[in-house]
């Protein structure tokens, strides 16, 4: 069910929940192009490992309130009225893909007296130019490339994709589609109807018009406004060695950046990670911190 509140400065963010009710929060935060509806991704995952999934919309995205030239930043306290309004005092925060960063904003400016871990899942890497962006997969490379010279273009890119994202493709263009994908990804997609459950996140996300996102994803494909490696939280990074979104090599120099930091490395690609991983993700999520 999705839910409403009102932030202190008069918008609406909308989320959802999953897994333990009574379990220990968990802030999950969506990717790109994505919505709360994610988290049913890992919802029975998190009720046999007792977690209470928290899973919030980002402004522009899914009923919540838009705010135009928001930056990553922008977010932990966003995420912060939530937990308070929810009576929940200290929460750790779990980001998928495009979500990464959002995650990592949240460890970075809350410390670990609001979130005592946190942890990443085939998270987006840093969008300033340089050597993590070229281990991107070609599209990626084009889209972020689009965004820095052309962003007019990439905006009107995104148009045909809203309009075409709304409506469940054929189940022949599906396979189509998911050859670009690697072969673990094309197995999560299409085993029992599998793509069903991550259709309606996408699907939704879609339904937020092109301008909503833009505003989701035009923050961390910009120059973060926080170094990583100066993060405390304890966090641990999970990344797929088939992933073609973001190379787990990628992953790898962000994890030896932050001290401390755990990195596990599995033989996943982007979507089916999550689908197959999710229990020893929230383990571990879970075992940090509790110091």
């Amino acid at each position: 069910m999705l839910q409403r509140f009102t932030l202190p400065d008069g918008g609406i963010l909308t989320w959802r929940e999953y897994g333990d009710p009574a379990g220990t929060p968990v802030f999950f935060f969506h990717g790109w192009p994505g919505e709360s509806h994610q988290g049913a991704l890992i919802h029975e995952a998190a009720r046999e490992k007792g977690v209470r999934l928290i899973s919030p919309n980002r402004p522009g995205i899914g009923g919540s309130s838009r705010q135009p030239g928001r930056n990553l930043l922008d977010w932990p306290p966003m995420v912060t009225a939530l937990a308070d309004h929810l009576k929940i005092d200290r929460f750790r925060v779990l980001g998928l893909s495009g979500g990464g960063p959002y995650a990592l904003a949240c460890a970075w400016a809350l410390g670990r007296h609001r979130v005592p871990a946190c942890a990443t899942v085939c998270g987006a890497l840093p969008g300033a130019p340089g050597p993590d962006r070229r281990r991107l997969s070609p599209i990626y490379q084009l889209m972020l490339g689009t965004h820095d010279h052309a962003p007019w273009l990439l905006q009107g890119a995104l148009i045909p994709l809203v309009r075409a994202g709304r409506i469940p493709p054929p189940r022949p263009l599906l396979r189509l589609a998911l050859l670009a994908l690697g072969p673990r990804d094309r197995t999560a997609l299409l085993e029992k109807d599998a793509f069903l459950l991550y259709f309606p996140g996408f699907q939704n996300a879609m339904r937020s018009g092109m301008r909503g996102l833009w505003d989701d994803g035009h923050p961390y494909a910009s120059r973060w406004p926080f170094d990583p490696a100066a993060i405390t939280v304890p966090l641990v990074v999970w990344h797929g060695t088939q992933d073609r979104n973001f190379d787990c090599k990628g992953a790898a120099r962000l994890a030896a950046a932050v001290p401390g930091a755990q990195y596990h490395e599995v033989e996943e690609g982007h979507y089916s990670i999550l689908r197959n991983c999710a229990r020893p993700i929230l383990d571990s999520l879970l075992a940090l911190g509790k110091s």
